[in-house]
């Protein structure tokens, strides 16, 4: 993991970058006390009608449903001008109520998408327990996908856009994780071994 404040390198036990000294003691001195947030979708501003707000969060469901090991939330807020955007976001994840108290630390698999509506930025962060699978670069694609809509200020297809590219990111990395982790099925250790001269039988014919 990385600091949110000045991206050194951080360890999840430290209380605070030993960088810069950010923590989230200092966030709360700095930014206060965190709105109470719910999942799905937390739309601070309103800016969602009531058949918008319910079609996105239909499709968060859904990638919820194709994937239970993970939650995932929709913050719309206006971000205070002076905030950082990548602090304020790493505070609201911690102090937002997202989680549970027991979905702590490697627990915690959950994905925050947060809309700032003053600016149409947007970041996306995700727990501890995602992070040796979801790196940067993915979270990166699921942003692009809804970039456009942003822009636009159509809040409601950004998040669909969004989550359908988050879906379609854990579909692959489904695909890649077993192999970077030597991970193959027992039927092909079955099959080599029944072939006899096959890939266990040329092994044992090099030494």
């Amino acid at each position: 993991m990385r600091c949110p404040a000045c991206r050194a390198p951080a360890i999840e036990t430290d209380a605070a970058c030993r960088q810069c000294g950010f923590s989230l003691e200092l966030a709360d001195r700095t930014f206060g006390i965190a709105p109470a947030l719910q999942r799905p979708i937390a739309d601070i501003t309103g800016t969602l009608g009531t058949f918008a707000q319910r079609r996105a969060a239909q499709v968060i469901a859904e990638v919820e449903r194709r994937f239970p090991q993970l939650s995932i939330a929709v913050v719309l807020m206006e971000v205070p001008a002076q905030a950082p955007l990548v602090p304020y976001a790493f505070w609201l994840f911690n102090r937002g109520s997202l989680s549970s108290a027991v979905e702590k630390a490697g627990e915690n698999r959950l994905v925050m998408l947060l809309i700032d509506t003053s600016s149409d930025r947007a970041i996306a962060m995700v727990g501890y327990g995602l992070e040796p699978f979801m790196q940067e670069v993915h979270l990166q694609s699921c942003l692009q996908a809804a970039e456009q809509p942003l822009r636009r200020r159509r809040f409601a297809q950004a998040i669909e856009s969004f989550a359908r590219e988050l879906d379609r990111q854990l579909v692959e990395l489904c695909r890649l994780v077993p192999r970077q982790f030597g991970l193959v099925p027992e039927a092909q250790w079955l099959n080599a071994s029944a072939a006899g001269d096959g890939a266990l039988g040329m092994a044992e014919n090099l030494y």
